[in-house]
């Protein structure tokens, strides 16, 4: 690669080939890594117990992967259930990926179409998809591959359903200029209904007058649907955090809530729904337009912030330290009082667990330092977790502690430190992620897991 400027086409093309190659090798040995990782704690060897369940040790061995490779959780279950998948067996696509015959995206397919083949037949059945792999793009082999399974045993066409219906849900993933993306994994039939129901009232209201493109249509209808058509069905609470002067003086919060409204005999049931948002006293009444906090997606117009407050059934003031973000504690009080409840959700905005993206309406309130062990219920020693990773926790197998409020840092089973940001910013000293160092010798002990919830968000 030295000297680049100098290569001409056929140079570059042999160049390109061989950097291919070069990354499917690398892939291959980052499968075979991963699968160690695997070996290793279903060994016991970094668990405090002489005996551990497949299913706890895998997702240990995850978690340990995820948190080095900087990836979500759920990445990093796919991989390492990937990687056992080619050490074991399918160690012919394994060989070929590190020949530099396939990319890892084709062994994916390779992977997923071998799914529910019985034993016997298996690999004839993948030295044919390798066959077919050759010279195809993923979109192109995956249709191959997907053909040729389907011909040769089409008994696992409805085995393969019911494992993907199994896996059927709703995602929301943040985009930036204050949108999202809410997508279903649904059944083809339900799917390919509902999106024509959407087209066709689309094209309706176009016939009728209407100047909006088709895409804007489909989606402002289903956010009509959904939301229901008489304005106010979903009502928000905002959270708002306390004007500066209040924070500084310590003075306490109040909060108001209007009656819940209710759907009329023709609008049906629609359930009411909570969102937090946080913005200061001065934005809140015009003063200022600095951009508020909405919970789970982040920065949002003072704007669009006003409006969501116009609409809110209640609201709720927090008093907040301008600088730190820091409020009152409440002393030994093991109860999580709703107020703090509140802060925490917006603080955190997911499980503190290194690259966890579970909703704080979904975790658990724990106590770093475990409130039987002296542990105090102040923000500063307190943090969401999800099941799986309070449980984590609790057993003793990766270890927490607040160095300073908001900063959870963990200690894995093999050692490695990270550290975990607040979805606010606190102005937190040190680096947000620390992979180097010796594990930390202060044990946050095994916190007991009936915590309160936190509440529906």
């Amino acid at each position: 690669m030295q000297n680049l400027e100098a290569f001409d086409e056929q140079t570059v093309g042999e160049a390109l080939s061989r950097v291919s190659h070069l990354m499917s090798w690398g892939q291959a040995l980052h499968a075979r890594l991963i699968n160690r990782m695997g070996e290793l704690f279903r060994d016991d060897r970094y668990t405090p117990s002489d005996r551990i369940e497949a299913g706890l040790a895998f997702s240990l061995a995850a978690s340990e992967c995820a948190a080095i490779l900087n990836v979500p959780q759920v990445t990093g279950q796919r991989l390492l259930s990937e990687a056992t998948s080619l050490c074991t067996s399918h160690t012919a696509t394994l060989t070929g990926l590190e020949e530099g015959r396939l990319s890892y995206q084709h062994a994916q397919v390779i992977l997923d179409q071998c799914q529910n083949v019985p034993t016997g037949a298996l690999p004839e059945f993948e030295a044919d998809l390798l066959a077919a792999a050759e010279g195809q793009t993923r979109s192109q082999f995956s249709a191959r591959a997907r053909r040729l399974r389907e011909k040769r045993y089409p008994d696992t066409i409805s085995k393969r359903h019911l494992t993907a219906f199994e896996q059927r849900k709703v995602i929301l993933d943040r985009e930036e200029d204050g949108m999202s993306c809410l997508s279903a994994y649904l059944r083809a039939a339900e799917a390919q209904q509902i999106y024509t129901a959407l087209s066709t009232a689309a094209r309706g209201e176009q016939a009728g007058g209407d100047s909006r493109s088709t895409d804007q249509l489909r989606a402002d209808i289903l956010a009509q649907l959904l939301m229901g058509s008489s304005r106010g069905l979903f009502t928000a609470t905002t959270d708002q955090a306390g004007a500066p002067d209040e924070a500084e003086t310590g003075s306490g919060g109040g909060s108001e809530s209007a009656p819940e409204r209710h759907a009329g005999p023709d609008e049906g049931i629609v359930p009411r729904a909570e969102i937090m948002v946080l913005i200061n006293a001065e934005t809140l009444f015009g003063a200022d337009d600095q951009p508020a906090e909405l919970h789970g997606y982040g920065p949002i117009s003072a704007e669009a912030a006003r409006r969501l407050a116009r609409n809110a059934a209640g609201w709720t003031s927090l008093a907040q330290d301008p600088q730190t973000g820091e409020i009152l504690g409440v002393g030994r009080r093991r109860k999580v009082p709703a107020g703090l409840r509140r802060w925490l959700r917006a603080r955190d905005g997911t499980c503190r667990f290194p690259g966890c993206r579970v909703s704080t309406a979904n975790s658990d309130v724990d106590h770093t330092v475990d409130w039987a062990q002296g542990g105090p219920t102040d923000h500063g020693n307190l943090e969401h977790l999800c099941r799986r990773h309070h449980r984590f926790k609790t057993l003793g197998y990766w270890k927490a502690c607040q160095p300073v409020p908001g900063l959870i840092e963990w200690t894995s089973p093999t050692g490695r430190v990270y550290r975990t940001e607040p979805f606010l910013e606190m102005n937190l000293p040190g680096p947000a992620l620390d992979r180097s160092g010796p594990p930390r010798p202060k044990d946050s002990g095994q916190d007991d897991s009936r915590q309160e919830q936190a509440p529906p968000f």
